[in-house]
């Protein structure tokens, strides 16, 4: 193994660890449907003054993702990245959009039309004054195709029917 790959290995347990530590993640199974999956996620213990914190979370078929946080504080918060990354590489793979709305309120979200099934991170990173919180929500939505979808399936199967059937006729 090369230098990098030791040391992007290296910082990932790392990243996994301190997600572990300072946030919470769970699957939200009363409000999950059969094509909607809903996570929730909440800040724990923030010290320092400032957050760099590691949602973790796996994703079983192709979908839609809609992840929204909001943070607030007694004096002042800011998000500085609410990022989306593949766990199995690393890569960054969408930057969250950001809006304070004052000093005490913030927001972020990220939306992507489809995500393979992988395992996933959340990066959410910020710096704070007073006694901070956040919380917020991964919703995974199965990707279903819509109906003219069908109807190109349906007419290319007939199609090739057309064609096998022509073609048993051709060679009799």
């Amino acid at each position: 193994m090369n230098l990098k790959a030791i040391l992007l290995a290296v910082s990932l347990i790392g990243a996994t660890a301190s997600a572990q530590a300072a946030a919470v993640v769970e699957f939200d199974a009363d409000n999950s449907t059969a094509t909607e999956q809903l996570y929730t996620f909440q800040s724990k213990n923030l010290t320092g003054g400032s957050f760099d914190d590691w949602i973790s979370f796996s994703v079983d078929s192709y979908a839609a993702l809609s992840a929204g946080i909001n943070g607030n504080s007694t004096k002042s918060v800011i998000f500085t990245a609410f990022d989306l990354y593949d766990a199995q590489n690393g890569t960054r793979l969408t930057i969250g959009d950001l809006l304070s709305y004052s000093a005490k309120l913030t927001y972020g979200a990220i939306e992507v039309d489809s995500i393979a099934p992988a395992q996933y991170w959340i990066n959410i990173k910020g710096t704070y004054t007073g006694i901070p919180s956040y919380n917020g929500n991964i919703a995974l939505i199965a990707a279903v195709p819509e109906p003219s979808t069908y109807g190109m399936l349906a007419l290319g199967l007939g199609l090739i029917g057309f064609a096998a059937r022509s073609r048993s006729k051709f060679s009799a």
